[in-house]
This record gives C-alpha cells, structure tokens and sequence, in this order.
C-alpha cells in the first residue's frame, strides 16, 4: 500500500481546500521512503494522521467504545472554526488517494469522507473509488465495510500510531494494551465469532434427537439466557431513556439559570464579594492617598524649583572651595612667616626688603583672594553631600514613587466605579427567591437521574453476568451430550469445523506469537545502546502477558527499565506486530522521540525510520527532528512539509520545507 494524495476541507486548523503529496518521491535513482511533517505544538500537524485514520475508518478510528453521538459531536468539533471571519464552514472533508495491491493486482482508491452539520445534526457521506470509478449501489455501512476489511483497524493500529500508543505500551505494566494489540492483528474475535455461529447451528439440529429431559433442560437454559439478555437490553434502554431525559433536564436547568441570569441572579451571587473587594480598594486607594501626602511633606516638593537648586549646589560648592583656599592660606601665612624670619635671620635686616618682596612676588597666585566668595551657609562636608543626596537622588526616587502611586489610586478609582455598578446591578433576593428554588429542585431530579442510572446499569450488569452463567452451562451440557450422539453430516462437519476452529486458534496463536518474539528481539537489538541490557521477551498464550528476561534468563522487572528503554521497548514492540501481521502498509509515526535521550533518539534515527517501512510520515516538532537529525535522515527523506499556523488568519497551512530548510 502507497499513501498518495491526503486532502482536507475546513478541516480542523485548516481552513479551505488543501491537498498534499505522501507518495514517496525518486532522488538519484533511488525511491526514499521518508515524508517529513514539522510543525510546533498546536500547529496541526497531528491532522495527517486524524484526517488519515478518520478517512479510513471514521467513527472506529477514535475508539471501539465511541457511541455515534460522541462521534458526531467530534466531527462537528473538526469543522474549521474561523477566528475571523462572520461566516464559518458548516461542512468538512478529508480525502486519502491510495494504491493497494492484492493477489499482484495494483488498485488506486481515492476515499471522500465529508459531514455537514444542520440544526445541531451531522450528516455523514462516504464514497469511494476504484481506479476512477465511483463504486455504486453499496450503503454507507457497506462502504465501511469495505474499508475494514481492505485495511482492518486491528492492524492498521500497527502501522498508524502516535506518542500516545507508544506511552501506553512503554508504560503498560498489566499488559492490557499489549493484549489488546495482540488480539487484533491474531483477528481471533472473528475465530470466536464463528465458534459461536456454529454453536447456534448445532443446537437447532441437536436437540430433537437428545432425551426428554436433556433437551427439556437445555431448552430452560435457552430460555433463562434470553430471558437475563432481555432483561440485559431492558435495562441498557432504560438507561437510555433516563439518560433522554436527563437531557430533558439538562435543557431546563440551562434555560433556568439563563433567567436567573436574566434577573440579575449572577450579580447577585457576587453581590458579597463585590462589596467586600469594594471595601478592599477603598483601604487601599486611601493608604495610597496617605502615602502621597507624607511625600509632598518630606523631599519631594524641593523638585519644583529646579534652577532654584542647582544654583543653590552651585553657591554652596563655591562656598566649600572658599573655605578649603582660606585653610590653604592660612596654613602657607603660617610657613611664609617662618621662612620670613629665617631668611632675614640668615640674610641680614638689611635684605629684609628683599625677602619679603620675593616671597610676595612668589606666592602672590596663592594668597589671592579674588576667587573667594561670602559664607553664608557655612555647611560641613557631611551636610553638603546630605544636601546634594537630598536634591540629585532622594527628591527624584520620590517623584518616581509618586507616578507609582497616582497611577496606582487611578487603577484603584476605575475598580471601585467597577465593584459599584456591579453592586448596584445586584437585584433583590426577594424577585430571585422563586427561580432559585425552582433550579434547585431541578438540580435535585438530575441528581435522582444519574443514581437511577447507576443503579440500572448495575443491575444490567447482575443479568448480563447470568446470562453468560447461563449460556456457559448451556454450552457445557451442549458439548457433553452431542460428542454421545449420531447425527447428520451437516451436524458432524459443523461440529468438527468448531472444534477445529479452537485448534487452529490456538495453533495460529502459538506460531504468530513465537515469531513476534522473535522480531521483538530483532527491533530491540537494532535499536538499543550498547548500554542497554539485553532485552527478550516471551509472550504467556493464555492472557498475552508479556514476562522481560536477560540473556542469562533473569526475569526483568519492567518498572526498573529506564524511561529510554521503555521508550525503545514499546516501538520495538510496535515494529515486531506490525511485522508479524504479515501486511505491507506504510508507517504514520507522531511525535515519537518526545521521551528519548539522544543516544536512543539517534538509534531510532538511524536504525529505524529508514528501514521501518517502504513508506514513513513522522510527524515531529523542532526539538525532535533538529538540524543534526536531519542531516541524519537526508538521504532517505523524498520530501518534507512545513505546517505553520498563521495568528492572524487563524488556520494553518501545508508548505513544502522543514522549518529552516525549504525543499
């Protein structure tokens, strides 16, 4: 099977008609089998394989468990829901054009799934062609059908898979998820399905000729299971109908509390708050108001006579450097006056003229007082650099904290003006009492409904559970008379063909399950570190419990592997079934290195992708795929898709590239 074409219509994320090439493509002479889908988280890329699975198998493709409402409901969710656009698609589509070869004949299909959405009902179409012609005459639920059993979902499960399916493995300590994997690609509900045909077949042609009183009893066995079956149905309906009228129930509350709403109710209920959250912005806006005024009485006011004060700094740093020159003269008189004496001592009277006239001429620079300005201030060095902290940097702090604060009781006005409409909006409880009473007593009835629910369900339980006592012993008492009896070859075939449908069952179970450990041991060689410890598995045929040995035999807790290990266990799990199914179907892997180290991610890289299938799409985030990755896998990538999403438009779209590279 080849993937070729994949087309959406308003489809999730994607808005309008898109239609992208999976085919893998020929690059020097060689076909590679790898697509690359990069996208960042919520972009869309997870859509390709939703829109390839939803193609394929529709309602199916989201659980076995999955009622047709909830089906419906999420195919109304797929609908493209604009973020900017007054109309928006009330339909969508998805369409998956694939070759398939069966018995060396080569197919091509193209499958059309479209829905629309009308009244809160969704209408569902599906059609399909065979080599360009539109296969007629089939319904819907035969269209599907066909489908199913072209690809069935148990195995394409195996090929089609995200992060999801390989955490429930990784992390499947009970084996539930292993079994239930193991149980569709075996397909041994269909095995047990004709055991139990053949069952009915066998007792219509048994009876008439067993004793009186066997075949009276097996009649009464007959009877009792159809009788708890019915009893089983009986109770599903009434659960049904009681869950119609919790809908009921549902419609009125919503309606109820509209009025309530209409009446001002839903002011009412914060009615409390919004006083007490008044009161709370009043105590705060007034603080606010306190701390304003403590401003303007400290600093803050200095900052309104700029020039005022930077002439003020001015004058008393002149002042400061008058005081510094007059303690420098005062201190040169006291050394000129020494050296006065000396010299005239050394010199004689007679030159004292000479001396003094000298020094004058010497220091005259010095002693000058022209630069010197009047003391009024007279401040100390410690006061003027408190003065100076005082205008240059805590006046300014404070009319930042000024800002702050006006800004701040702004904010607090407008959520007060707020909390009062809301208060005023409030109305009286009186006018609510009626409607609030009248919602309760609808609230208690739906809580009667869902116990009434529970309550049948179990009892659905209590019949279903005698119905299938009752038809086991029916089997029993079947089986042990009818080997004692002489019948017709129809007879004895069916009962041959029954018996022998267990026999192949098992025998089938035994061989496909000895060759899926073997491929287990395969992919987990492949794809583990060296590292790693040496993992086989062996695979119990009764309950498909799944027991990990060493290569010396020793049971290998699973909980102790590593979350790597887990990782790689589960995808080598994934490639064994897939594998041992026999089918050749391409791989649809999503978001698959989320949990790896880089040494298993680069395991996975190299030894996994190119060899996985003759087809692969990953669909991967930056961090995943990087640039290193990349080069990797470059020479088995045909093609790779950039899904970007686009903010303003609100959609997303395909385009040919893997985020820095363009194809």
């Amino acid at each position: 099977m080849i993937l070729n074409t994949l087309g959406l219509r308003d489809f999730g994320v994607f808005s309008g008609q898109h239609t992208i090439d999976l085919a893998p493509r020929t690059k020097y002479n060689r076909k590679r089998p790898i697509v690359l889908f990069g996208g960042l988280n919520g972009a869309g890329k997870t859509t390709t394989l939703t829109a390839v699975r939803l193609a394929l198998y529709g309602r199916q493709s989201m659980g076995r468990s999955v009622s047709q409402a909830a089906y419906h409901e999420q195919l109304a969710e797929y609908i493209h829901k604009p973020s900017n656009s007054i109309v928006a698609p009330f339909s969508a589509a998805v369409e998956l054009a694939f070759s398939y070869g069966k018995h060396g004949v080569l197919n091509e299909y193209k499958v059309v799934r479209s829905w629309a959405e009308n009244k809160n009902k969704i209408a569902e179409h599906l059609e399909i062609f065979k080599d360009g012609t539109l296969l007629e005459g089939l319904s819907f639920d035969q269209l599907q059908s066909f489908l199913s059993e072209l690809i069935p979902i148990g195995v394409a499960d195996l090929f089609f898979f995200d992060g999801e399916k390989i955490a429930d493995l990784a992390e499947d300590n009970t084996n539930e998820a292993l079994a239930d994997a193991i149980n569709r690609l075996l397909g041994l509900d269909i095995v047990e399905r004709l055991r139990a045909d053949l069952s009915i077949y066998l007792r219509e042609h048994t009876q008439d000729k067993l004793p009186k009183d066997i075949s009276k009893e097996l009649k009464n066995l007959e009877s009792l299971y159809s009788s708890n079956y019915s009893e089983y149905q009986n109770y599903l309906n009434a659960v049904q109908d009681t869950k119609t009228e919790l809908v009921a129930i549902d419609s009125d509350i919503t309606s109820t509390k509209q009025r309530i709403n209409d009446l001002g109710g839903a002011w009412a209920q914060s009615r409390q708050a919004e006083e007490i959250r008044a009161a709370q912005i009043i105590t705060e806006r007034d603080k606010a108001k306190n701390d304003i005024k403590d401003l303007f009485s400290d600093a803050l006011p200095l900052l309104a006579a700029p020039k005022a004060l930077n002439r003020l700094l001015e004058k008393l740093e002149a002042e400061k450097q008058t005081k510094a020159n007059i303690a420098t003269r005062k201190e040169l008189n006291k050394h000129l006056n020494q050296l006065r004496k000396t010299l005239t001592k050394n010199l004689g009277l007679e030159n004292k003229d000479i001396v003094d006239s000298s020094i004058e001429n010497a220091f005259s620079k010095a002693l000058d007082k022209k630069n010197d300005v009047t003391i009024w201030h007279d401040l100390s060095d410690t006061e003027l650099e408190k003065t100076k902290n005082t205008i240059k940097n805590y006046a300014p702090q404070q009319a930042v904290q000024l800002k702050k604060l006006i800004e701040k009781v702004e904010n607090l006005e407008a959520e007060l003006q707020v909390a009062s409409k809301n208060i005023a909006r409030a109305p009286d409880q009186a006018r609510l009492d009626d409607v609030v009473a009248e919602l309760e007593g609808l609230q208690n009835k739906k809580g009667h409904l869902t116990k009434e629910i529970e309550v049948t369900r179990e009892e659905a339980k209590k019949s279903l559970r005698a119905a299938m006592e009752n038809l086991r012993r029916l089997r029993d008492l079947d089986a042990k008379y009818s080997k004692a009896m002489s019948h017709g070859k129809a007879v004895e075939l069916a009962a041959n063909t029954r018996g022998m449908l267990s026999d192949f069952a098992e025998q089938m179970k035994t061989r496909k399950l000895a060759t899926l450990e073997q491929e287990f041991i395969k992919s987990f060689s492949k794809l583990a570190r060296k590292d790693d410890m040496e993992i086989q598995a062996h695979i119990d045929p009764n309950n498909f419990n799944v027991s990990l040995t060493d290569v010396h035999g020793k049971v290998i807790n699973k909980k102790k592997l590593s979350a790597g290990e887990k990782q790689i266990y589960a995808i080598a799990m994934l490639e064994a079934l897939g594998r041992t199914s026999g089918r050749n179907l391409p791989i649809i892997i999503d978001t698959p290195l989320g949990r790896l180290d880089s040494k298993h991610r680069t395991k996975l890289v190299k030894n996994y992708f190119p060899t996985a299938s003759h087809q692969v799409l990953i669909l991967s985030t930056d961090t995943e795929i990087d640039e290193d990755f990349y080069s990797e896998l470059s020479p088995e990538i045909s093609h790779a898709f950039s899904v970007d999403y686009d903010s303003k438009k609100g959609c997303s779209e395909y385009n040919e590239g893997y985020f820095w590279r363009a194809n």
